[in-house]
């Protein structure tokens, strides 16, 4: 096989067109299609469909070009140079990341990443679902909770405390549960990724309950929002919460039932050689996690 012609089937893929990933490439159009013709007849494989108005890849070629370009990537970075990755770094990391926590702990990390790495730029997918790491094309992500990626690395980060809230105005409304069988008789706001609230009582033994809830959210800043207005009691991660408790716009429920922490964790491919742009973002965010430790226990 004519390993050359791979390239070429990656560059036209990125490029969008024969005619686009030949300019590139500085070669004749006919000639680019028809190496890639001879490419697709030694896998025995049609990659691509081929029309006057666009160009598609075929389930073959999809998943073809999945398992070719991170190779391709793989071997750019490691013909660059050490020195030369390390002094000017570049190219485009993809980054996925919930959209709470990116907006109230990582964004200001990831802009002064791009204000120290000018080379390195991110390609920011926020989203409260889990998404295909593989299928998207992701370079890091960051998780929160159990994580379960076969050929993945998960790098703990920290440890996300909750808290059981409500504004002021719906405890004086209502009074204050006593026990969770009471929060039965409140307005819930319930996280639909989390409806199952699990707690520790002071003996250590551990609680669930699941209520039914006057709001079901997916973002959370936006059921922050929600409970100081007095729409229920939420259960909301302390990064999001913890300022509205200091200054009073948030009050505790049922302080003697601390709700289950979770994981924070960066996940990242398993490789031998990672990219070295991939290196010192990892690198990067671990010392800034270092720094709010340090801070912290100060």
């Amino acid at each position: 096989m004519d390993y050359h012609n791979l390239y070429l089937f990656v560059k036209v893929i990125e490029r969008g067109s024969y005619i686009s990933a030949a300019q590139e490439l500085d070669m004749p159009t006919s000639t680019l299609s028809r190496r890639i013709q001879q490419l697709e007849e030694q896998l025995g494989y049609q990659l691509l469909y081929r029309s006057a108005r666009k160009l598609s890849l075929t389930e073959a070629g999809a998943l073809f070009y999945r398992r070719c370009q991170p190779l391709y990537d793989e071997l750019v970075e490691a013909t660059e140079g050490l020195e030369g990755e390390l002094t000017s770094p570049k190219g485009s990391l993809k980054v996925t990341a919930p959209i709470s926590l990116a907006n109230e702990l990582l964004n200001p990390w990831f802009f002064e990443f791009m204000e120290q790495y000018p080379g390195i730029d991110l390609d920011l997918l926020l989203v409260n679902r889990n998404i295909d790491l593989k299928e998207e094309g992701i370079d890091i992500a960051f998780r929160i909770g159990e994580i379960k990626i076969p050929d993945w690395i998960a790098r703990d980060m920290f440890t996300s405390n909750f808290s059981l809230c409500a504004s002021p105005k719906i405890i004086t409304e209502l009074g204050h549960p006593e026990s969770l069988d009471d929060l039965n008789n409140f307005p819930l706001i319930v996280s639909r990724r989390s409806p199952e609230w699990r707690f520790h009582d002071p003996q250590g033994e551990v609680h669930q309950f699941r209520g039914k809830p006057r709001l079901t959210f997916d973002e959370l800043r936006g059921a922050m929002e929600a409970a100081e207005a007095g729409i229920g009691i939420a259960n909301l991660p302390d990064y999001v919460v913890g300022e509205a408790l200091t200054m009073g716009r948030l009050v505790t429920v049922l302080p003697h039932y601390r709700p289950f922490e979770r994981e924070v964790k960066m996940v990242y491919p398993h490789r031998q050689y990672l990219p070295a742009k991939v290196r010192l973002f990892i690198s990067f965010i671990m010392e800034k996690v270092e720094a709010e430790r340090a801070a912290f226990s100060a």
